[in-house]
């Protein structure tokens, strides 16, 4: 496992999984700067993501667009995007618009994990 801080969010590798935390929210430079590296991770070939959100208290339009994007680069390359670790208040704006339906969300990082164990031949 390897651990890297990017301002505000950590990035870490578990089995060949990148984890994404984000520190507060995504919004700003940070939404330039998770696009970038996911970007980056999607032409390195690593296309198991799972972004962690414990610390985002809430999304709005703008940081759900955001996730939508890296939803639609990652699996139009082939892998997939997961999201752990919601707070109710996200949750609940992911169920309103109905995005739970799209987006593969998690409750703990262990269950993101797990997933990409079970969805591996």
């Amino acid at each position: 496992m390897t651990t890297g801080l990017h301002k505000s969010f950590e990035e870490r590798d578990v089995n060949g999984v990148t984890i994404l935390t984000v520190g507060w929210a995504l919004k700003g430079a940070l939404e330039s700067l998770l696009k970038e590296r996911i970007d980056q991770l999607v032409r390195e070939g690593r296309l198991q993501i799972v972004i962690d959100l414990k610390h985002v208290p809430y999304v709005d339009s703008s940081e759900i667009g955001r996730l939508i994007r890296a939803h639609l680069s990652v699996r139009r390359a082939g892998g997939r995007v997961r999201l752990c670790n919601l707070t109710e208040r996200v949750s609940a704006v992911l169920r309103l618009t109905r995005l739970d339906t799209i987006l593969d969300l998690y409750r703990t990082e262990d269950e993101a994990l797990a997933s990409i164990t079970r969805s591996v031949p």
